[in-house]
């Protein structure tokens, strides 16, 4: 045998080794462990207590499609846009504020403005300039009254100027009655929308505009470790949320250009602020139970408004400023959603004995929509809460995942292309597993879904977090698998 042909002949058996190799391991792949210790940041939003439960495997019932039937194709321009390449610990819209493009020539280069005898103002300002520059004896009467004196008066400025002595504000004459005004903030500055997010790594603040991408750090002060941040209705004060190297976890209040900020008690379970962004509600844990403090930003009073020997719950705002606790899901626990009155500190149920409840009500708190754990994974429904009826949406993913309309009918979801296993929304929390989603508008009265984008065609985001703009033309989000910041165009 040759040299050259047992070379072939070695080369071969290397990589039909190598092959059958890969099989063996494909073969044998790990599942998913139904057992795991709970990552750290559970403690700022754990759920329920669970047991073990088989798990499956289970695609989608769409499949290869979309929602509404048609084929998946790859996007040829991306609707998706990534804000960060690092983890943010929370974002906001805002009707910003910014210079307007050549402002700087407007402040080096007063504003001249022709003075109108129309009005009584401009004519009391004709009648003070031409007894500035006449030096009239006696001075006209500045009362915005054109009489006699007034004519005769303009004629002499007419005539010392070369002008046709009308005795009127013509045209001609119009010219040399200006007044000099400097700019004001309406000239040099312009509302323009923007998005606010927090550097998860730091707490550092930065902002972009939407119309330009342009992005600016607003803010270096450093707070190690945050991993959520909520801002007010300015986006100048944010409360972060982070966890001391005792575990224990801190919500601290910081203000834009002040010199020092506030902290708020510790160990608060939960934490959220109202609609308009001017309130927010949290829950601490005592020897009793839990006990719910109701706050205003920039404001000192304390108002606690519920007190419940139950500790488990998440909470929530409608624009009402009604808040909703639902009870902390687990795949095999029967949840619960109840409304606070804050008024009159009192508690009502709106519906439950559902497994591995998590909610977001619309703004006008007449729909729930909420998501149910199944043996085939998490499913998506919405109660009529004035009709007390449930309608299945026929579709598979987390209420935690979705944003309600302005119009309270549509809803903008991230439905994860595949399921695997059922112990939801447990393994997601605890970052077991992680979804490739799809980008769905969905009408929850007629059940109508549109296919906005799909992930899975492009870097694959597992989408949480989401909020619009103001317009509802863009959709934000958190991809959970980093963290990182993202928007959608969703026209």
């Amino acid at each position: 045998m040759s040299k050259k042909t047992i070379i072939i002949f070695i080369t071969v058996f290397v990589a039909v080794g190598i092959i059958i190799l890969g099989i063996f391991l494909i073969l044998n792949k790990k599942s998913i462990p139904t057992n795991s210790t709970s990552p750290w940041y559970q403690n700022f939003n754990p759920f329920g207590t669970g047991n073990s439960s088989t798990t499956g495997n289970n695609t989608n019932p769409d499949g290869t499609k979309n929602p509404d039937g048609t084929l998946k194709t790859s996007i040829e321009t991306s609707r998706f846009y990534q804000i960060t390449d690092f983890a943010v610990a929370g974002a906001t819209f805002l009707e910003d504020t910014r210079p307007i493009e050549g402002a700087d020539a407007l402040i080096k280069d007063p504003i001249k403005t022709l003075i109108s005898p129309d009005t009584e103002e401009g004519r009391k300002e004709i009648q003070t300039l031409l007894n500035e520059t006449l030096s009239l004896k006696p001075l006209l009467v500045v009362d915005g009254k054109f009489g006699k004196s007034v004519t005769e008066a303009i004629k002499t400025f007419q005539t010392k100027n070369n002008l046709p002595t009308t005795g009127l504000i013509d045209t001609i004459t119009a010219p040399y009655f200006t007044k000099t005004t400097s700019p004001t903030d309406a000239n040099l500055y312009e509302q323009a929308p923007s998005v606010r997010y927090v550097e998860r790594m730091n707490g550092h603040i930065y902002k972009m505009f939407l119309d330009t991408k342009v992005k600016e750090k607003i803010s270096n002060s450093t707070i190690p470790s945050i991993y959520e941040a909520f801002f007010d209705k300015t986006a100048g004060t944010v409360i972060y949320r982070y966890l001391s190297g005792d575990k224990t976890i801190n919500s601290f209040i910081a203000t834009l250009g002040a010199s020092e900020g506030i902290f708020l008690s510790q160990d608060i379970s939960d934490l959220t602020t109202s609609k308009d962004k001017t309130k927010f509600f949290y829950l601490t844990k005592n020897s009793n139970g839990v006990t719910g403090t109701l706050e205003t930003f920039g404001g000192t009073k304390k108002d606690i408004v519920f007190n419940s020997p139950f500790t488990e719950w998440l909470s929530a705002w409608n624009d009402n400023g009604e808040i909703f606790l639902t009870t902390k899901p687990s795949y095999n626990v029967n949840g619960s959603i109840y409304l606070l009155n804050t008024a009159n500190k009192t508690i009502s149920k709106i519906f439950g004995g559902i497994p591995g409840l998590t909610t977001t009500v619309n703004p006008k708190s007449s729909l729930v929509l909420y998501s149910t754990s199944t043996a085939t994974g998490p499913k998506l429904g919405i109660f009529d809460i004035a009709k007390y009826s449930t309608k299945d949406l026929d579709t598979y993913g987390l209420a935690e995942k979705c944003v309600w309309s302005n119009d309270n009918v549509d809803i903008y979801c991230a439905v994860p292309n595949t399921i695997v296993g059922n112990q939801y929304p447990d393994y997601w929390y605890q970052g077991l597993i992680s979804f490739d989603d799809y980008f769905v508008k969905i009408n929850t009265t007629t059940g109508e879904k549109t296919t906005i984008a799909n992930s899975i065609n492009e870097i694959p985001i597992d989408g949480t977090n989401l909020f619009l703009d103001k317009t509802e033309s863009t959709l934000f989000l958190i991809n959970k698998k980093d963290s990182t910041f993202w928007s959608l165009d969703i026209e």
